[in-house]
């Protein structure tokens, strides 16, 4: 086996290998359709490495990403042990998290050797995929009360507000003036793009839906946001059933969302989709430098 760090002219081969796995790639594919292979430090670009097998052929990948985030796609175990102690003994920039499968990033995890306190979060969640024409819209989606509207007419102010709650809800923290500037990006990168939407239901914003990885023929949802006092109404169903019905129209084929939140799960079951597999979000509190060998937990 060989590992080798990648560069745009590997992106035919990485790309048909990551999507024979592509539930648990949709980030990878995403930032390498963006951006491509080669690490510039902006926004979705990142260091690759893969192991190759004596054939030439893509046996695992994985990516160090320009938020500090690591990604790893590696199915076979002593591919996995092999990417990952490679990574570990030639890291150059500090580690912010780790998302990706559930099994295998808990492995990566486990090599990094890091204290539970050391993380803002740190869960598994269920991996949900659905074949977009057996998606199921709720009886009340298409009634007149109800408008999607994408964010870029919407209040700058009131998606500022509903990012930063959903993200201490969702991934812990303390709110911070740091925290509070990474919000204003993700508004300005929401409102320039054309991946979120919000529901309003008689004119009055009621909840958020977005897709955060998109290709021409999958999208992964997130995030879904509902303030707490319009909780309970089924409105999340409605926002995500219709952003996939657009999706659908534009000629998406499947979705893939990942949550561990009993309501949700019951909401995106309703609509159709079927757990398979798990997902991994692990975020640290501050950055950490790793050494050149791989510690045990």
């Amino acid at each position: 086996m060989k590992i080798e760090k990648l560069s745009n002219k590997h992106k035919e081969a990485i790309w048909q290998f990551l999507m024979n796995h592509a539930y648990s790639s949709m980030f990878l594919l995403n930032n390498i359709d963006k951006i491509g292979l080669n690490y510039t430090g902006e926004l979705y670009s990142g260091e690759y490495w893969a192991a190759f097998d004596e054939k030439g052929e893509v046996k695992g990948v994985i990516a160090h990403f320009w938020n500090g985030n690591l990604m790893v796609q590696a199915p076979e175990q002593n591919v996995l042990t092999a990417l990952t102690t490679y990574f570990l003994k030639n890291a150059n920039r500090p580690i912010a998290g780790m998302v990706g499968d559930g099994e295998q990033t808990l492995y990566v995890l486990d090599q990094l050797g890091l204290p539970a306190e050391a993380y803002n979060t740190n869960r598994s969640e269920g991996l949900y995929q659905l074949a977009l024409e057996d998606l199921q819209l709720p009886e009340k989606a298409l009634a007149e009360q109800f408008k999607l509207i994408p964010t870029s007419a919407a209040n700058s102010q009131l998606l500022f507000d509903w990012l930063k709650a959903y993200e201490l809800e969702a991934f812990g923290g303390e709110p911070s003036e740091e925290h509070d500037e990474h919000i204003r990006n993700r508004v300005s990168q929401m409102q320039e793009g054309d991946f979120a939407w919000v529901l309003l239901n008689d004119g009055d914003p009621v909840s958020l839906s977005g897709f955060n990885a998109t290709l021409p023929e999958i999208v992964q949802v997130g995030p879904v946001w509902t303030p707490p006092e319009h909780r309970n109404n089924g409105y999340a169903r409605i926002t995500v059933a219709l952003t996939l019905n657009a999706a659908r129209a534009s000629g998406a084929q499947k979705s893939v969302l990942f949550t561990d939140h009993p309501a949700a799960a019951k909401a995106y079951e309703a609509i159709g989709f079927k757990e398979n597999g798990s997902f991994h979000i692990a975020l640290l509190k501050d950055t950490v430098e790793m050494s050149k060998e791989p510690v045990s937990a």
